[in-house]
């Protein structure tokens, strides 16, 4: 195909790339190498850039012929003709060559060598050719990769041109172009087999393999990824997300829709590469239902999420023994009373193994109050599996033991839980996974009967940072613990992210929803809240809706929620809300309960002898009170327990004895003056006006006192002058400072403060000239006129544009020519890079804003060396 004018292309849904153009050189002696899978509209940006310059352009592809032939029978020479020829006939006239669908065996070493012409190669494939590294490394060869090409979430909603659906088309294509102007146009996903075929020729068949596996799979871990699909993603295929790599939406549906058998024999393909659990997903995915059921039927650990297995219900229920054990416990998980009638069965089952499963199953879940405690049952439970022990290997036994160790918990012999698990680890293999839940459970009854909160938490961290694929179920209980104790420390952004994690766990639904009901109560959103709580009387949980109330109830103030509700939570927010202590539950068992009932209590009763108690009954001491008793409550004799508060409360609490012992923590004074004025202390922003803040900015350029003062009264005496400035020195520091400590206001001036001007002049001392470009706002000290501060910003600037030429990169000099559109010492070294990368229009248009600048705000022509380069350029 060829043409010798260039093409405008004609798309219903046209937006120019400007973000790619912008990237790409204009004239011979470039190329440029369009690298992506087909659909990435790599023919759309060479037509946009043939329309931009308006060279001679030739378009051939090598889908049509040898590029030499087609070329140069374009040029009206012989089809035969050599390379020689055609490089002459390219060079009499500036010319834009684009070679599109090349596969790396065409002969194009001749033309690569010389460039007589803008070249643009577009390949669906990696080109072979040796001269592409050496343009590379001159700075001759712009490479786009598929990701480079990609719409950005800007570009798509320009594409749509304000309509609806932009974002869901850009999420489901990632930004591939043919199928997003599709979508564009139509309003409909493309039409599938043609993309399919036209990504079947883009790719090698192993590539092309690996995309049908993950057509199967919702995500491929990182650990299971082989360089072959990042060869996918770099093509702009996949997405990679923190956990791995996942088929972009539409090519999953597609794939599904069109190539159903192909998806499903790469699946079986893969079996040896995936993980158990990996393969029983990519087996749902592909509809492989019956081997699906072979693999859950295997006595293999497989680690599902509940959710997931939840919702195989329907295949499940028509599987063996060891499908249905699964399904129960995941129903159970779920907070589903289904799952006993599963379990129940197959606890009176022959097979040992699987009958101490369902045991220790049953006995874990009887004794859940998230399921309403059934503790007669539960011990029955576990007196059955007991005498199952010695029939299994150690590390059944062990986990049957941690499960059943929940029944003496609940029943309030922790003496008893405590020597199951100590038996269930003797039982445990020593690398056994399953030892983490033992371990980390003797870590709670630790708490429990000694105290020893820190070590629950360590316990817990430990646990979270170690639970391997085998903990899913586990994972969204640990970090709503974690969750909950950080809260209990008035740790509330380790509680936050703890309880997001937890949020969006899966394995355990009822945890997660406990941790969005606390996640939503810290960040007081009571609809939020009040959602959660419906949800979890629909699911007719007692616990999360007691303790989901009574949270609702604080965040609203309305104890009418707490009507008729049991409970140790409800009453105790109960006994809050009307503040009366006659209404206080009687004093728990519990510890965390405790805790909750001696804050409730001395927030009453103000008695001594309650907070004595909250600093005893754990190891974290005071560190317990900020999640239980306002910072105002505490007796003021005490300022040391306002250490474990947060700062900030402290500061604004006006205690200057508690201020005093946390100086040391209070983080500088930040001062913005480039291009903006702003404070900021710990407490937010600072408002300075007038007089405060010309004093603050003299004070920044570092000067004695006694010169500060004459700088800002110089018709003064110099002791009326350092009355006045003494005066507004008081001023400033209860703007500063208003807990009312010295701490960034001393005797020598400033102290104690991160300045934006003292950052960028010990750039410019380092001659760091990227910090520098960061940092380089105009004006300096804007609103403020003083002498010293004009000295200053002419010093600062001409010290950055010193730097900013001696570097001399475009983009340093392109700063300077915004600063000063008439710096001429900027100016010609940016043209001078900009024709060594082969942007002559780029060059010429920065020389003719300069003319037309100098002629409109001097009346002045350019000088000679400037007039000569427009005259060289055609200007």
């Amino acid at each position: 195909m060829f043409t010798s004018m260039a093409l405008a292309w004609q798309s219903p849904v046209y937006l120019e790339r400007k973000r790619l153009l912008d990237l790409l050189p204009e004239e011979p002696g470039f190329a440029v190498w369009l690298e992506a899978p087909a659909g990435f509209g790599k023919s759309v940006l060479a037509g946009q850039l043939a329309a931009r310059l308006g060279l001679r352009t030739l378009w051939a592809s090598a889908l049509l012929g040898e590029p030499r032939d087609l070329l140069a029978q374009a040029l009206g020479l012989p089809r035969e003709a050599p390379w020689g020829a055609v490089v002459a006939a390219l060079g009499e006239a500036p010319s834009l060559v684009v070679l599109e669908d090349l596969t790396g065996e065409e002969a194009l070493s001749p033309l690569l060598r010389t460039l007589p012409c803008l070249l643009v190669l577009a390949s669906r494939r990696p080109l072979p050719y040796p001269e592409l590294p050496k343009l590379l490394a001159e700075g001759r060869l712009v490479h786009l990769k598929a990701p480079d090409l990609a719409f950005t979430e800007e570009e798509a909603e320009a594409l749509f041109g304000g309509r609806e659906g932009w974002r869901e088309a850009h999420r489901a294509t990632g930004g591939w172009a043919l199928p997003l102007f599709l979508s564009a146009f139509t309003g409909r996903p493309p039409e599938p087999m043609a993309l399919l075929q036209g990504l079947r020729e883009s790719l090698s068949e192993e590539e092309f393999q690996e995309g049908l596996l993950l057509a199967a799979l919702p995500l491929l871990p990182a650990e299971r990824a082989l360089p072959v699909t990042e060869g996918l993603f770099q093509k702009g295929l996949l997405q990679r997300v923190p956990a791995g790599y996942r088929l972009h939406p539409l090519l999953r549906e597609m794939a599904q829709r069109a190539l159903r058998a192909e998806v499903q024999e790469a699946v079986r393909k893969a079996e040896g590469r995936l993980s158990p659990e990996l393969l029983a997903e990519a087996l749902f995915g592909a509809g492989l239902e019956e081997e699906l059921l072979q693999l859950l039927e295997s006595p293999i650990p497989l680690p599902i999420p509940a959710e997931k297995l939840a919702a195989w219900e329907g295949l499940l229920r028509r599987g063996g023994p060891r499908a249905r054990l699964r399904l129960g416990e995941a129903l159970l998980q779920v907070g589903r009373r289904e799952g006993f009638a599963l379990l129940e069965p197959l606890a009176q089952g022959e097979d040992p193994a699987l009958a101490l499963q369902a045991l220790g199953h049953l006995a874990y879940y009887k004794a859940e109050p998230l399921l309403g405690k059934a503790l007669p049952e539960a011990r029955a439970h576990l007196e059955r599996g007991l005498a199952l022990l010695d029939r299994v290997g150690g590390e059944l036994a062990g986990r049957f033991l941690n499960d059943a160790a929940r029944v003496p918990y609940e029943e309030g012999r922790p003496e008893e839980a405590e020597a199951l698990l100590e038996e269930a680890l003797r039982r445990l293999p020593p690398g056994s996974p399953y030892r983490l839940a033992p371990l980390t459970n003797l870590a709670f009854l630790r708490f429990e009967r000694e105290g020893s909160l820190l070590g629950r938490i360590a316990a817990l961290e430990e646990a979270v940072g170690r639970l391997g694929p085998l903990g899913p179920a586990n994972l969204a209980g640990h970090l709503r613990d974690l969750g909950r104790l950080y809260l209990l420390l008035g740790e509330r952004e380790k509680a936050r992210e703890h309880l997001r994690r937890a949020q969006e766990a899966e394995g355990h639904p009822l945890a997660a929803l406990e941790a969005r009901m606390l996640l939503a109560h810290l960040e007081e959103d009571a609809e939020a809240l009040a959602r959660l709580v419906a949800q979890a009387e629909l699911l007719e949980n007692p616990y999360l809706v007691e303790r989901g109330r009574a949270l609702l109830a604080g965040l609203r103030r309305d104890p009418g929620l707490l009507e008729g509700l049991p409970g140790f939570l409800p009453a105790l927010a109960r006994a809050l809300l009307r503040e009366d202590p006659a209404l206080l539950p009687p004093r728990p068992e519990a510890r965390e309960e405790r805790l909750y009932w001696h804050a409730a209590r001395y927030r009453l009763l103000r008695e001594e002898e309650d907070l004595k108690a909250l600093l005893s009954l754990t190891d974290a001491r005071e560190r317990v009170l900020p999640g239980l008793v306002p910072l105002d409550l505490l007796p003021r004799k005490r300022p040391e327990l306002a250490r474990a508060y947060p700062l900030e409360e402290v500061l604004r609490s006006g205690w200057k004895e508690a201020v005093a012992l946390r100086l040391a923590e209070i983080p500088p004074l930040r001062v913005e003056v480039l291009g903006s004025f702003r404070v900021r202390n710990p407490l937010g922003g600072v408002e300075l006006k007038g007089k405060a803040r010309e004093v603050l900015a003299i004070l920044l350029l570092g000067l004695p006192r006694e010169e500060v003062a004459f700088a800002l009264w110089p018709d003064l005496s110099e002791e009326a002058a350092l009355n006045n400035l003494y005066v507004w020195l008081n001023r400033l520091r209860k703007a500063l400072e208003p807990w009312g400590l010295p701490t960034y206001l001393g005797e020598e001036g400033l102290k104690h403060l991160a300045c934006d001007l003292h950052a960028l002049e010990e750039a410019l001392r380092r001659e760091d000239a990227e910090a520098a470009f960061a940092l380089y706002r105009e004006p300096l000290f804007p609103g403020l006129d003083h002498p010293l501060l004009d000295r200053k910003r002419e010093e600062v600037f001409h010290r950055v544009r010193a730097l900013f030429l001696k570097k001399g990169e475009p983009r340093y000099l392109e700063r300077l020519l915004e600063l000063d559109p008439l710096d001429e010492e900027a100016l010609l070294p940016l043209v001078e890079r900009c024709l060594a990368r082969g942007q002559r229009a780029r060059a010429l248009a920065h020389l003719e804003r300069y003319r037309r600048r100098l002629w409109e705000e001097l009346g002045e022509r350019p000088s000679p060396e400037v007039e000569a380069l427009l005259r060289e350029l055609g200007g």
